[in-house]
């Protein structure tokens, strides 16, 4: 996938699913349902908790729902569950193959993101070993990692001098505070709690989108 169509599929809002937050199949499912229905881009199915059937059930259903609405569905970690569930990427963290890109068999179709933290050197390294976007954060104190270190918004605006893939903000961001961020050069929000926290997942991913777009549309 080249980086032109990859700046188009990883932009906007990045919904990562919480399974204490949606703690059934059925709220999963709604909750996701609800989410790209207002416009989010991308979901990653992130989940610790679930047996191995379960996974495989629950990431081919949001695989399912993503298409429908032109969405990217990404897999947290595993990269046996993105190809039984056909899912369009995977997300590795450091401790999960992405310091060793290219020695993974990952087919050439699919979407790699990689968490970068706050180093840059890592995101070079990760986007010369064919990953397709950096994540960097976190940005704000975080209810998901709240012992994460932080990182520097200054870290978007070199990333964004030193890399041609898209590059992803996370960490305790909502619709209040994610202007620094896109002033600063994040292509892509991804939010956890944001949405999948809220009483209203449908109001929360539509004012979390159209603060986005409102914020952006001057950009290009």
């Amino acid at each position: 996938m080249n980086s032109d169509s990859i700046s188009d599929i990883i932009s906007g809002i990045y919904a990562i699913t919480d399974p204490n937050l949606l703690t059934s199949q059925t709220a999963l499912l709604d909750a996701v349902d609800a989410a790209l229905a207002q416009g989010v881009r991308v979901i990653q199915y992130r989940d610790k908790l679930a047996s191995s059937d379960q996974k495989l059930e629950r990431a081919k259903a949001i695989h399912r729902l993503c298409k429908r609405y032109q969405a990217v569905s990404i897999i947290n970690d595993s990269l046996e569950l993105m190809i039984a569930a056909d899912a369009d990427g995977v997300h590795l963290g450091q401790t999960d193959g992405a310091t060793a890109l290219t020695e993974l068999d990952i087919p050439k179709q699919k979407i790699i993101g990689v968490t970068c933290h706050d180093d840059i050197e890592l995101a070079i390294r990760a986007q010369q070993h064919g990953a397709s976007y950096a994540a960097f954060g976190r940005f704000y104190p975080s209810n998901t990692k709240p012992h994460a270190k932080p990182a520097k918004i200054e870290t978007l605006i070199e990333a964004k001098q030193e890399l041609s893939i898209p590059v992803v903000a996370i960490g305790g961001i909502n619709a209040h505070n994610m202007s620094p961020l896109l002033d600063a050069g994040a292509d892509c929000i991804a939010v956890i709690n944001a949405i999948f926290g809220q009483n209203d997942t449908q109001k929360a991913a539509n004012t979390l989108v159209s603060t986005f777009n409102r914020l952006t549309a001057g950009f290009n």
